[in-house]
């Protein structure tokens, strides 16, 4: 109903529309000049866009617009983008715009915004190269985003594509009512292959891993969602990280939990899991719950189902109430259903590193984020590479009501036979094979 209502909201105000190039973008220059300009020809476009009666839909024309960090869009209501043509990321590195800490802007920054849409057939091209790159070679310790909102609400993004973000691609932080759907992620994993390749970070005839899983997160997430009643569906996203990760909140302006999230209907090639987490503990309780993937497809994942615990020495976590249903997974290249602690360190070093577990034992769990209430259900795994899956919780605060119903996990049984499993209670109904701690 509320997004009926946004609908409505936004076709009563669609009189006319708002092109860049009268605030002074240009199309086919690759210049700083450019660049530069086109940010604030964007800028100044949803400035006035947001002031004017009639005029609220802002369009990006067909043609290639190059551009540096947008200024934040702060306190914009009742506005539409429509990307018809390219709008690429400047590929200037040392002149991309950073705030006073010295980190990277995002390419597009929306705060504390109500009402926007987001359409439109066309394409926003982060041209992550040589950040991933540079971020291998320790160079650089900070990357755009491609698309940063922070307290948005009632918002839609459809039909878009997003390609090659220097880190996440869309990271939505204590929003409220989102609906994406019918848009394109995708980066160009053969790249990050020979990046990874060339510097060590690709497994190759390893003694523990299949080949070609990356030992090191170039952290180009799809959609990371904290807030509630977020909606997502068909959507198609392809890379070498969490293809949605929903993350966990606490104590912010609009939600104290990460609560009511849906994603339905979409596909994943490689990729590192439909993700929960990862969720440290926090003084406040990081939380999330009620959240639910299905009708979900993999192909060739890194990870498919991916459930993950963070350090952390104070306050607690919660995960509860997540749903796994209706799940396909062909050719799954390493764990296809994983629950427990996060298992890659990040790039500047923090995360448990867990990457080889159980040969190397040294992957502690934890005891102040509960997980309960976890429902894997009608989820069918065709030719693993390695056992069925993980499922690792904490001695002194076990999982508990984890439930396997109608899950077929098919392929080799190595490193162990059948799942890891520990400390974890539940049941399992007409399952194969079935954990043997539950």
């Amino acid at each position: 109903v509320m997004m009926v209502v946004l609908g409505l909201l936004l076709l009563a105000n669609l009189v006319n529309s708002v092109d860049i190039t009268a605030f002074g973008a240009i199309s086919g220059d690759s210049s700083n000049a450019a660049a530069t300009a086109n940010a604030k020809a964007l800028y100044s476009a949803y400035q006035n866009a947001s002031k004017n009666v009639h005029d609220k839909t802002v369009v990006i024309p067909v043609g290639d617009f190059y551009a540096f960090a947008t200024p934040a869009i702060v306190n914009v209501s009742n506005v539409v983008l429509r990307i018809d043509g390219r709008w690429i990321a400047s590929n200037n590195i040392t002149a991309w715009p950073r705030d006073e800490k010295n980190r990277s802007l995002p390419i597009f920054e929306f705060d504390y915004c109500d009402y926007l849409q987001f359409e439109g057939r066309g394409y926003v091209i982060g041209q992550g190269y040589d950040w991933w790159w540079l971020t291998i070679l320790n160079v650089i310790k900070s990357r755009p985003h491609m698309l940063t909102m922070n307290q948005c609400r009632h918002v839609i993004i459809k039909d878009l594509h997003f390609h090659d973000s220097p880190q996440f691609h869309l990271r939505l932080h204590d929003i409220v009512n989102y609906t994406i759907h019918s848009i394109e992620i995708k980066v160009n994993v053969e790249q990050q292959q020979q990046l990874l390749a060339a510097h060590g970070h690709l497994t190759s005839n390893h003694p523990l891993l299949p080949d070609g899983i990356p030992t090191f997160p170039l952290n180009t997430d799809g959609i990371d969602p904290s807030g509630r009643d977020v909606h997502i569906y068909n959507v198609s996203i392809q890379n070498f990280d969490d293809a949605v990760a929903v993350k966990p909140l606490n104590n912010e302006v609009y939600n104290n939990i990460t609560q009511n999230v849906l994603v339905e209907n979409s596909t994943v090639r490689f990729g590192v899991g439909m993700t929960i987490g990862s969720v440290p503990p926090h003084i406040d309780v990081n939380t999330v719950r009620d959240v639910v993937f299905r009708n979900i497809h993999f192909d060739t994942p890194i990870k498919g189902i991916y459930i993950k615990s963070n350090p952390g020495d104070e306050g607690s976590g919660l995960i509860q109430n997540i749903t796994y249903t209706n799940i396909t997974m062909n050719s799954p290249l390493w764990w296809a259903i994983y629950m427990g602690p996060q298992q890659q360190k990040q790039p500047n070093g923090n995360g448990p590193g867990c990457m080889t577990y159980p040969l190397n034992p040294n992957c502690p769990t934890n005891p102040r984020v509960a997980m309960r209430d976890i429902v894997f259900e009608h989820i069918t795994v065709n030719n693993t590479l390695l056992s069925p899956g993980i499922l690792r919780c904490n001695a002194s605060n076990p999982c508990t009501n984890v439930v396997f119903r109608d899950v077929h996990v098919a392929g080799h049984d190595w490193p162990a036979t059948g799942y890891i499993c520990e400390h974890v209670q539940g049941e399992v109904v007409d399952s194969s094979p079935v954990p043997d701690c539950m």
